[in-house]
């Protein structure tokens, strides 16, 4: 059971390099992405919403039938409360169930995943209701060629709930941090370290993303065949007995060496990226929901959900479906 939204407003990259004042093409061919969607109004809370009101109408669910909330973002609303108390407050329920946040950045909702599927198994809950909301474009530094025409806006939802099929649902799960990477990824701002009122002058530096990509690259490319193996590993199952690979839309460089060092085939993998962007932690289940609402998967196909976070942190689940 699960809903999409993106934002409303298409940031085409043609309209990017008109802003910019660069040859019209620049954007596109940096990034590899021909549009992706920003805010203009919606608050993140306000995608959160739409996109939980598509997951419970498609799976014939009322808010009431869920026990638990997960709120999975790598962004922060605000700094409190947390976002699922914001959520939360929106939803309507007629009881207070508990409601939480899960920051893994990118990785986010796919462990919120992994922990739904294990409080399900342990009978602490029977539905639980997974959303992702980022607003991303607040955090662009446009004078970045590397991350300007990345990122995008959206959110997804996902309810989980149990089945009585043994062999269905995660298989296996594997998650590492590789912390030498840490500051390959970050915003410094917004937190205690570097909170407004230690910080003189303009603070506008601070609420900017920054990337060091080729490090986090050459990070990820040292480590990720060790990663995938022991994932595999953990499924007892050979990566060729993978259906669908519903990868981090990282970005174009992520995806086509994800492609080329595991010898994917191209129609194995799902590739949204030219037309969302990189949407943080809402990339993997909106990636999942195209795989979902399409006509090609069959009862019993295996699904390897894998990416990277800032931190630096590799994450992976292999399902069945």
């Amino acid at each position: 059971m699960h809903g999409n939204r993106f934002a409303s407003t298409p940031g085409q990259s043609a309209d990017i390099d008109r802003k910019l004042g660069l040859a019209i093409g620049s954007t596109e061919c940096s990034s590899g992405i021909l549009h992706r969607y920003h805010s203009e109004q919606e608050t993140a809370t306000d995608l959160a919403i739409e996109a939980i009101d598509m997951a419970l109408t498609r799976g014939r669910i009322s808010i009431d039938e869920i026990d638990c909330l997960i709120a999975a973002s790598g962004t922060m609303e605000q700094s409190i409360p947390y976002n699922a108390a914001n959520i939360h407050a929106r939803l309507g329920t007629a009881t207070p169930i508990p409601a939480f946040d899960v920051n893994m950045t990118c990785l986010s909702a796919l462990m919120a995943l992994d922990l739904s599927a294990t409080m399900i198994q342990s009978g602490q809950y029977r539905n639980i209701l997974v959303v992702s909301s980022e607003i991303a474009s607040v955090g662009i530094d446009w004078g970045d060629a590397e991350t300007r025409g990345l990122f995008g806006d959206g959110a997804a939802a996902i309810v989980v709930s149990p089945t009585i099929e043994a062999d269905m649902g995660v298989i296996a799960s594997h998650f590492s941090t590789y912390s030498e990477g840490a500051e390959f990824c970050q915003i410094k701002g917004g937190g205690s370290t570097h909170h407004p009122s230690k910080v003189s002058g303009d603070y506008s530096d601070y609420g900017i993303f920054q990337m060091r990509g080729r490090d986090a690259f050459r990070l990820t490319s040292r480590v990720i065949d060790g990663f995938i193996g022991e994932l595999i590993t953990r499924a007892r199952c050979g990566l060729d007995e993978i259906d669908w690979i519903v990868p981090h839309q990282a970005s174009r460089l992520a995806l086509d060496h994800l492609r080329k060092h595991l010898e994917i085939p191209n129609h194995k993998i799902i590739d949204i990226l030219s037309n969302r962007g990189n949407q943080i932690a809402v990339s993997i289940p909106t990636a999942l929901h195209e795989l979902l609402v399409s006509d090609k998967l069959k009862r019993g196909d295996r699904l390897l959900l894998v990416g990277t976070s800032a931190g630096l942190s590799l994450g992976g689940l292999v399902l069945q479906v």
